[in-house]
């Protein structure tokens, strides 16, 4: 075997005389001075392919391992830390975790790479060793808060919003309980923290523990009013009165709810429910009692002048609009519409960095087009649909889920926004919505976006096929509504 690896080592400086800067050369050269217990040559030869080629794998993965050899613990876990993070950026998800996974044996305790484990994991669909490794890093660093909101997005995906996912993942229900403990654990940490309230009720409605869960959104809109509205809490807040939405953001998905829902609750009229997508209209959560999502709105005396609502931008596609108006007739709904190819392309973004959907955007879409170009309406849609789609298209036909909602509710209780408008002048599209709700002007200082993406741009040839079909869309939809969109 010495021989062998002197034989290779040797044909490898030879070679390097040929191509003295290739970078492949020298981290082979490392691996074979590595495996002959050779170390600081092969760290030599390591540092000189990583000068040559900063992100080489290979290399990096050699170094790290010398380090380890020679000692250096430290400088070792530094060096996989770091490589796990760059192969993050490459989207190398696979080789990332074995980089995360080898920083973690050298220190059990470092809580921050857990945590960006745990974030691969999630970004991959593996929800439960996700779980544990947000846990692990919560164990270590308890107010680790950005820990509990992954949890948090973790439990409201696999049980509410994809309840499939939870056989198909085979989630275990040790791993509920655990995280039960862990947000039982943070609220003694940090009694004001509102979110381990929130994130409680969730899981003990998994649970089914509603009486339980109610309690921690009642408390939790409480502690988040004191912070955000503390004059409505010193003044109103009696958990006697009645509480229901004033309003609903109903769509769209990648349209700028987010913004606009976090730009309206900083009205001193306008009270934030405690999360501001409660999924419950149209999901498994409906099955749920009324006061189960009453809950998660402020108590508002009667005849005062506070109002509330939520934002959850699929509510638009949903079936059961007459059940929503039975229970809130005269609910005032907003829906701010995108060009439809940007949010089909931005859907699909979010899809892929979710690791739910591999193919590449134009397949993706040639593929739901040869689904939806013969269908005369939603009604024909199947499970079939659903299995093979994931609606970047279908959810974009903004004309067909409107009329469904226009069929129950009068139109002057909808108010009809543009992205591209609230885009490029958001006050005055937050002046609009304040006078639709009936409260005076509230500029702001600023206007930041919260859910900003950057990818790059679709080619111009599909740009102009997704046009093609949106187009005679797009103009019954500016028939309907009555609007000039110009999404052309």
């Amino acid at each position: 075997m010495s021989d062998f690896l002197a034989r290779k080592i040797n044909h490898y400086k030879k070679a390097l005389l040929i191509k003295p800067d290739n970078a492949e050369v020298y981290s082979q050269l490392a691996e074979y001075y590595y495996n002959r217990g050779q170390f600081q040559e092969s760290a030599t030869a390591c540092e000189t392919a990583l000068k040559i080629e900063p992100n080489l794998v290979s290399a990096s993965k050699t170094l790290a391992l010398v380090l380890q050899e020679q000692g250096q613990v430290d400088a070792a876990f530094e060096l996989y830390n770091s490589l796990g993070d760059r192969l993050v950026k490459e989207e190398k998800l696979e080789v990332a975790i074995i980089a995360y996974q080898s920083a973690i044996e050298l220190k059990p305790d470092a809580y921050p790479t857990y945590y960006s484990l745990g974030e691969v994991l999630q970004q991959q669909s593996n929800f439960e060793e996700s779980v544990f490794c947000y846990i692990k890093a919560l164990g270590f660093e308890p107010l680790l808060n950005t820990a509990y909101y992954k949890l948090n997005s973790i439990l409201n995906l696999i049980f509410f919003e994809d309840p499939d996912l939870f056989q198909e993942k085979n989630i275990k229900s040790s791993i509920l309980e655990s995280v039960v403990y862990c947000y039982r654990q943070a609220i003694q940490a940090q009694p004001e923290f509102s979110l381990a309230y929130v994130s409680l009720g969730n899981a003990l409605t998994i649970e089914g523990k509603l009486e339980e869960a109610i309690s921690y959104y009642q408390t939790a809109s409480y502690k988040q009013l004191t912070q955000s509205h503390p004059e409505f809490v010193k003044s109103y807040w009696d958990i006697k009165s009645p509480s229901q939405p004033n309003f609903l953001i109903i769509g769209v998905m990648k349209g700028g709810t987010t913004s606009l829902y976090s730009y309206l609750v900083h009205h001193p009229q306008i009270l934030p429910a405690i999360e501001k997508e409660i999924l419950f209209f149209g999901s498994k959560k409906f099955k749920l009692d009324m006061n189960w999502y009453l809950a998660h709105f402020p108590p508002i005396p009667d005849q005062s002048q506070f109002f509330t609502g939520e934002a959850t931008p699929w509510y638009y596609l949903i079936n059961e609009v007459e059940k929503v108006a039975d229970f809130f007739p005269k609910l005032k709904l907003i829906l701010i519409l995108r060009n439809p190819i940007d949010r089909a392309f931005s859907h699909y973004q979010m899809i892929l960095k979710g690791g739910r959907d591999n193919r590449g955007f134009s397949k993706a879409v040639t593929s739901e087009i040869q689904h939806l170009q013969n269908l005369s309406c939603l009604d024909e849609l199947d499970s079939n649909f659903w299995r093979k789609e994931k609606g970047y298209l279908l959810q974009s036909l903004y004309v067909y889920f409107i009329e469904k909602w226009m069929a129950v509710f009068p139109r002057e209780q909808f108010l009809i926004l543009k992205s591209e408008d609230f885009y490029g002048n958001p006050a005055a599209t937050l002046t609009q919505v304040f006078e639709f709700l009936g409260v005076p002007d509230y500029p702001l200082p600023e206007y930041r976006n919260y859910n900003p993406g950057s990818y790059n741009p679709i080619s111009e040839d599909l740009r102009q096929r997704l046009a093609d079909f949106f187009r005679p869309h797009n103009q019954k939809l500016e028939e309907y509504l009555g609007m000039t969109f110009n999404w052309d």
